[in-house]
């Protein structure tokens, strides 16, 4: 686990500067931080709500991080490799995000499940994309699924995470047509275009008005 660049440090640290003490966003991470490079651009602007005051991935050397060093936000990385099982993994990713006092932590584009002790620490205040219009078509291959499946209609997803796969409530979805000369990289183009602006949207939205989660169904406001 490593913390941001200029740093020997083996423990993440929070941002030395001053935050809002609401609408803080720690973003998870695993490649090109496109929904993150995303987000960073809408907190620029006050009226979004919240900042981004921190970038956790779980692998060194991604375009992700790279991206928050140039924007000034803190990182820590937190691979599964260095860690002798799931379990004490998942129990350092805790750690590392709790670092940073999140109202709300956004996985974007993180692509390992997170644990029981990261759902119970941020219990309702997790929320993901997924490339589908769910409950249709969740798990890793979402779009080749729909494809295979023939569906004329595809979309994308912003849930809450829960203990289930791509199964939390259901917070916006919007939906994006299949041409007929679609393969999967296509439409995933497509739908990561529509994706990244649902996310935005919506993560400014919680970070204005907050979350409400009862049972299967949540709120923003």
């Amino acid at each position: 686990m490593t913390s941001g660049p200029g740093t020997s440090s083996s423990q993440p640290t929070a941002p030395a500067h001053a935050t809002r003490s609401t609408g803080r966003l720690v973003v998870l991470v695993s490649g090109t931080g496109s929904n993150l490079a995303a987000l960073l651009a809408a907190h620029e602007d006050p009226a979004f709500g919240g900042r981004v005051v921190a970038v956790v991935a779980d692998r060194p050397d991604i375009k992700a991080l790279e991206i928050a060093h140039a924007a000034g936000v803190p990182t820590a990385v937190v691979a599964l490799r260095d860690f002798e099982d799931r379990a004490a993994w998942d129990r350092a990713l805790t750690e590392a995000v709790a670092v940073f006092s999140p109202d709300l932590v956004v996985l974007a584009g993180f692509m390992k499940l997170v644990g029981k002790p990261f759902l119970d620490r941020f219990e309702n205040r997790i929320v993901n994309t997924h490339p589908a219009l769910l409950p249709s078509f969740p798990g890793a291959h979402g779009v080749r699924d729909a494809l295979a499946y023939g569906v004329t209609v595809s979309g994308c997803s912003v849930i809450v995470v829960d203990g289930g796969i791509d199964a939390g409530p259901i917070l916006a979805q919007e939906a994006v047509p299949v041409l007929p000369d679609d393969d999967e990289s296509s439409l995933h183009e497509r739908i990561k275009v529509v994706e990244r602006a649902l996310l935005v949207d919506v993560v400014g939205r919680i970070a204005r008005d907050g979350l409400t989660v009862e049972g299967h169904r949540a709120r923003i406001g």
